[in-house]
């Protein structure tokens, strides 16, 4: 009996030995990424675009300055209305611009800045080229400030304010049409309004007040012109006690120096009359004095190659007198030599002793 249970028992441990090794544990995978649902999938967002602010203009671009150019507006409401514009001198951040508008000539300064554009000289009544670039007025005016931007607002003459009102204003001028940064001044007087176009500077002036309308309108830009004016020039007849009167086209660039255009021409001889600038002359100044008088200053040899008599001497200092004071609008000229009163064998000035500018017995040569 014994022995028949130990068989059993052996027959049943060999039994589940079979049926462990028969069962198979099933391997567990290496982790993969999970399948991703088509929720799960990031929806790539695009980049917002940021805002690009229109790029302000700069009062460099809405005034440029350029040598030698001549700007012609066109007029309406007023005679004077029209104007020729002309750059006399240019140097740094001044410009020395003469308008001319049929009645007189004015010359003014401007000097600009990153932050501002300023008128910091005027004079009217001035005829005659000189450099005025390093003057400066009282009260300068400015014609605009910084930033360009509807609102910014400036007053820099008593009684008057000045605003940006428009940065686009649409102008349809005899130029052409274009796109302006308006500005409104008011004043007692009334209401002007300034435009001002990038790369092209002024192009109109609109001025209104009670029962009237005047414009200025830009009409042409002419690069590269010279300014001609004509001089009158003033010879000794070489024949009796007569002076004649020559004229001539002076060419003035930016930046001549009026001076030596003068003398040049002065030299240049008609056939018929006795010469007033000798060979070797030199004008070491020319200029116009703040008391009203022209003051010129000649080297010596304008003494010692006349060789004249004293009645062809004194019309040649008449002649002399004649021609400066007629370019700049004056009656009165002092005359030096080489910084001292003039003395010559026939005739001695006091100090600051004017010649008097004189047309008596003048012959139109024109």
């Amino acid at each position: 009996m014994k022995k028949l249970l130990t068989a059993i028992s052996l027959v049943m441990l060999v039994l589940f030995a079979v049926s462990c090794a028969g069962k198979v544990t099933p391997e567990t995978p290496a982790e993969s990424p999970a399948a991703e649902t088509p929720e799960e999938t990031p929806v790539e967002t695009p980049a917002e675009t940021p805002e690009v602010e229109p790029k302000t203009l700069t009062i460099d671009e809405l005034y440029p300055f350029t040598a030698n150019v001549e700007r012609i507006y066109e007029g309406e409401g007023n005679e004077f209305a029209a104007l020729t514009e002309y750059v006399d001198f240019l140097e740094g951040n001044r410009i020395q611009i003469r308008r001319s508008n049929g009645g007189t000539e004015i010359v003014y300064v401007l000097e600009k800045t990153a932050d501002q554009l300023v008128e910091v000289f005027q004079q009217a009544e001035t005829y005659y080229k000189e450099n005025f670039l390093k003057k400066d007025a009282a009260s300068p005016k400015i014609w605009l400030k910084a930033p360009i931007a509807v609102g910014t607002t400036w007053s820099s003459v008593a009684g008057e304010t000045s605003t940006i009102t428009a940065l686009d204003k649409e102008l349809n001028l005899p130029y052409g049409s274009v796109k302006a940064v308006e500005v409104t001044t008011v004043s007692p007087q009334g209401t002007t309004k300034t435009y001002f176009a990038k790369d092209l500077g002024l192009v109109k002036i609109l001025t209104t007040g009670e029962g009237y309308e005047v414009s200025s309108s830009l009409k042409e830009i002419n690069p590269n012109q010279p300014r001609v004016k004509v001089v009158n020039f003033y010879y000794p007849n070489a024949k009796d006690e007569k002076i004649f009167l020559y004229r001539k086209n002076i060419t003035f660039q930016t930046n001549d120096i009026p001076r030596n255009l003068l003398v040049a021409a002065y030299k240049e001889l008609p056939a018929e009359a006795v010469g007033v600038l000798t060979a070797n002359t030199k004008v070491n100044s020319l200029y116009l004095n703040n008391d009203g008088m022209v003051y010129v200053d000649l080297s010596q040899d304008f003494l010692t190659e006349m060789n004249l008599g004293s009645g062809f001497e004194a019309l040649v200092l008449q002649s002399l007198a004649n021609t400066f004071g007629d370019y700049y609008g004056r009656d009165k000229v002092i005359l030096t030599i080489d910084g001292k009163t003039y003395e010559s064998g026939h005739i001695i000035l006091d100090k600051f002793e004017p010649l008097q500018v004189n047309y008596d017995s003048i012959v139109d040569m024109n």
